[in-house]
This record gives C-alpha cells, sequence and structure tokens, in this order.
C-alpha cells in the first residue's frame, strides 16, 4: 500500500470516528414505566458530560473523573444544574424530574434515568396522541431523540424543542445505543493511529 493511500485511509477513518463522536454520543429517549409515570434516559459520554453542567453551573472544572464510581458521584452531585436545563411537558404542563439512578461503565459511558409523575389529563380526558415534548439546554450539537427504544429518531439542534410524540409503554431494557456508536467511534480512532504511525515510518524511512 502506497504511503499516499495509507495517509488518506488516516483522513477517512479520523473524520467518520469524529462524525460518530460528534453525531451519535447522545441519546434521549423517553417512554411510560408505569401508571401515570414518564421515564426520561440520558444515555451520554460521561467527561463532555461532566465538562458542560460544570460550565453551566458556573463552577470551576474538576479534575478528570478517574473511576466510574467518582464519574457517577460527580453527575449525581450536579444533576439540580441538569434538570434547571431540562424541559420536558406533557400537554403544555411542565414535568418535576427525579434522578432514579446514574450508570457509569468502564469506557466512561453514562446512562442517566429519571422519573416524573404526569399530571392529570385535561379537563378530566385522555392524553391526546402527542402531548409530549422534550427539550434542553445543556446539549449544544445535535443529538438524538426518541419516543421509545425502538421507535422513531428525532434529530433535534440545541436547545430545539421535539415534535409531540406519544408515549408508549418501556420495552424490555436494552442496552444505549450512544456507548455503541461511541466504541466505533474509538475503534475507528484507534485504525487511524495504527496507519498513521505506518506513514509516519515509511516517510522517514
Amino acid at each position: 500500500m502506497s504511503q499516499r493511500l495509507l495517509c488518506a485511509l488516516v483522513l477517512l477513518l479520523t473524520a467518520t470516528a469524529g462524525h460518530a463522536h460528534t453525531l451519535a454520543s447522545t441519546i434521549v429517549s423517553a417512554a411510560l414505566s408505569g401508571p401515570g409515570t414518564v421515564r426520561i434516559t440520558i444515555a451520554a459520554e460521561a467527561d463532555p458530560l461532566i465538562a458542560k453542567l460544570e460550565a453551566l453551573a458556573g463552577i470551576p472544572a474538576s479534575e478528570p473523573p478517574a473511576t466510574p464510581g467518582d464519574r457517577r458521584a460527580r453527575i449525581e452531585s450536579l444533576f439540580p444544574t441538569l434538570r434547571a436545563h431540562i424541559d420536558a411537558r406533557m400537554a403544555g404542563e411542565p414535568l418535576a424530574l427525579e434522578l432514579r439512578d446514574v450508570a457509569v461503565d468502564d469506557t466512561a459511558q453514562t446512562e442517566l434515568r429519571m422519573i416524573a409523575r404526569l399530571p392529570g389529563p385535561p379537563e378530566g380526558g385522555p392524553y391526546e396522541s402527542d402531548d409530549f415534548t422534550w427539550r434542553c439546554t445543556f446539549i449544544f450539537g445535535a443529538y438524538q431523540f426518541v419516543s421509545d427504544r425502538e421507535g422513531p429518531v428525532e434529530w433535534l439542534q440545541g436547545p430545539q424543542t421535539s415534535a409531540p410524540v406519544a408515549l408508549e409503554e418501556a420495552r424490555a431494557e436494552a442496552p444505549s445505543s450512544a456507548p455503541r456508536f461511541t466504541r466505533i467511534g474509538h475503534s475507528l480512532a484507534m485504525g487511524a493511529l495504527v496507519v498513521y504511525v505506518i506513514c509516519r515510518r515509511r516517510g522517514s524511512s
């Protein structure tokens, strides 16, 4: 393989990895988790999320967390800031979100699970099929919003409000898509690094 082709491959892999990182690393999902209760899950990379929330809280940036437990504790402490930058509504009424749990794995991916009690149906009648909307201001770029883990995906940009959607009963728990996309990005980045080293060695020989 020629040096020019190898270097072109580096650029391609790096661009692909960057796309996966910036567009696919955050997914928000919402579903009914029981009578009168909605569950919202945010799947993201823990360290960028912590940095964003610290900046929004106006506090000095902390040292990078060293363990999943450190990341979990930091995210839990920043939850009031996160909640202040979420606007989830049912039939126009804002939902009061409560943090249920935070999970962080060994690759620094996190899932935040929140729940909220739904207000009573408007005027004593049932909710319409498209009463739920989501909006947040802690995500600055593009991210995915789904009303069910296997439902249609809506791409939102920053503080954009989602289209009104119907919430369905949550399906069986499944691994989040965000870690899967992010690990693909990390694998591509590592491949790009290997090819880059080969380019440098051949160029210097």
